[in-house]
């Protein structure tokens, strides 16, 4: 039932758009990060950063897609030396 429940939010967090970015930013955690990370968690965990107050929503939502966008295509030492401004102080 769970599953079905963040199936269910992770379809709709990609309706709108941002799924992806959430996802980059987890994978690269894995990747760099924690090999046992539960990307389905981290994803939960900063979607519900984003939502946890309405007026900081578009602010952090931003701030994911500016980590996302950094993270892409780069290895997990290019990723510390240029994105650490821009993912730090994301959950």
């Amino acid at each position: 039932m769970s599953r079905l429940i963040a199936l269910t939010s992770c379809l709709a967090v990609l309706l709108v758009g941002c799924s992806n970015d959430i996802d980059a930013v987890c994978d690269m955690r894995k990747q760099c990060i924690d090999a046992d990370l539960d990307t389905g968690k981290c994803a939960d965990k900063i979607s519900a950063w984003e939502e946890e107050r309405e007026s900081e929503k578009e602010n952090r939502q931003a701030r994911t897609t500016e980590c996302s966008q950094c993270v892409v295509d780069r290895t997990c030492a290019e990723v510390v030396a240029s994105c650490i401004d821009d993912c730090f102080g994301i959950p």
